[in-house]
């Protein structure tokens, strides 16, 4: 029988947890972002739009190791929730190599499909491609470890693992531009970075006793990391969906600026998604034991995600230059007028991500019908109008507001009746 206390919510142990978790991710952008601005300089804005044409590949195929960490993380909360987190190592064992076999398949299906959607994005390289391939299929893997630590409260490993890999990230793929090996060399960069945070997640995670839990089957969690699929990969097609359709429509320099502008307004969902790092698990175990704390815990959540949204749209706004000549250098002052309306469609996706991001943590798919309708409806609309940048952001905008009342009824509809809550509460 649950431990009923152990799921007890205050902002005490909430901040402890967040220290550790939104910390490390902070560090982690940092140098993430960083990556970012120091590469657009030394590659210039052509190099650079194929640059971030391929981490918005890497991302939005991505979301297939997000898919497994959203499940690791459910069942180690579950676990942890239940008492018995001793279980949690026999479970990453167990069900860790078939991670691992999910990313290798992956990434020799993208390596074998660069030869056909390569050409459509003006990126031709195999070398670059393969280097592609390879960090997507670790980054299936470490995105378990990772959901896995989350859930059982792991917070330390978590923020750990991420920090080592923008490091490492940063470190190699400055040194292999220096010496001449341009998006290569970038992507080197992506390649070891992944496999550094792997490294440091993986031992201390895998330790611990106990056998696998019997629903710990892989058709069974397989079946449920398919169904996060199908919310995560709609979400996250929405937020990249426009970068390859100005990779096609626009010129190399204006892709460029277009990418910087996107760069810098993903910092919003993203930002605003680091609530999501310590709230998501809590709310995966408050489901499990008291409606009450789940309410609670949603409070102070999306309270906090609606006044970030908010600030950042008044950010980008009024000082959108200064954005950009701070990060990029005066090459990009250019794509000033498209980071004001990026940082629109910015604070939607935050707030569209943050609420689907909770629905996956209590293991409720309904919404998914809904963003793939948006996703469809963005890609055509892009396919047939998006010929310049600002028509991709207007688009944009207009689908990620009309979401918002769908998935604000779902995440209301959980907190009219979490059934796992009111079966303890009258157990």
């Amino acid at each position: 029988m649950p431990q009923v206390g152990r799921g007890a919510f205050t902002l005490r142990s909430l901040a402890s947890d967040a220290g550790l978790a939104i910390g490390g991710a902070l560090v982690a952008n940092v140098f993430n972002y960083v990556y970012h601005f120091v590469l657009s300089r030394r590659l210039g804005p052509d190099d650079y739009g194929t640059l971030a044409t391929l981490l918005a590949a890497i991302s939005m195929v991505g979301v297939i190791g997000n898919s497994v960490s959203m499940v690791a993380m459910q069942e180690s909360a579950k676990l942890w929730a239940v008492g018995v987190e001793r279980r949690v190592g026999a479970f990453v064992r167990h069900t860790g190599l078939a991670a691992l076999g999910v990313g290798a398949a992956m990434g020799a299906v993208l390596f074998a499909g660069s030869f056909l959607f390569g050409r459509y994005l003006h990126i031709v390289s195999w070398l670059v491609w393969g280097v592609f391939a390879a960090s997507v299929a670790i980054g299936v893997y470490v995105a378990f470890l990772r959901g896995a630590s989350q859930g059982a409260r792991r917070f330390g490993l978590f923020g750990a693992s991420f920090v080592a890999e923008t490091v490492v990230k940063l470190t190699v793929a400055v040194a292999l531009v220096a010496i001449g090996w341009q998006v290569v060399g970038a992507m080197g960069g992506v390649l070891v970075g992944a496999l550094a945070g792997m490294l440091i997640i993986a031992v201390p995670l895998s330790r611990g006793d106990g056998d696998p839990h019997p629903d710990h089957g892989h058709l069974h969690l397989g079946g449920r990391a398919a169904a996060v699929f199908s919310v995560q990969a709609a979400l996250t097609a929405l937020v990249f969906l426009d970068l390859f359709f100005a990779k096609h429509y626009l010129s190399g320099t204006e892709a460029g600026l277009y990418g910087a502008a996107g760069t810098m307004a993903r910092t919003i969902p993203f930002g605003v998604g680091l609530i999501s790092l310590v709230a998501n698990p809590r709310a995966a175990a408050a489901y499990h034991i008291s409606r009450a704390t789940l309410k609670h815990l949603l409070a102070v959540a999306f309270g906090a995600g609606v006044a970030l949204a908010v600030l950042a749209v008044a950010v980008t706004a009024l000082f959108p230059r200064f954005l950009l000549g701070l990060a990029f250098g005066k090459q990009y002052l250019a794509a000033a007028p498209l980071l004001q309306l990026y940082g629109i469609d910015g604070a939607l996706l935050a707030l569209d991500g943050l609420a689907a991001g909770y629905l996956l943590a209590v293991g409720n798919y309904s919404v998914a019908p809904y963003l793939l309708v948006a996703c469809i409806i963005e890609a055509v609309a892009m396919a047939l109008f998006g010929t310049t940048a600002p028509r991709l952001l207007y688009i944009a905008i207009a689908v990620n507001a009309a979401l918002l009342p769908a998935i604000a009824w779902y995440t209301a509809k959980t907190l009219a009746g979490a059934p796992q809550a009111q079966a303890t509460a009258k157990a």
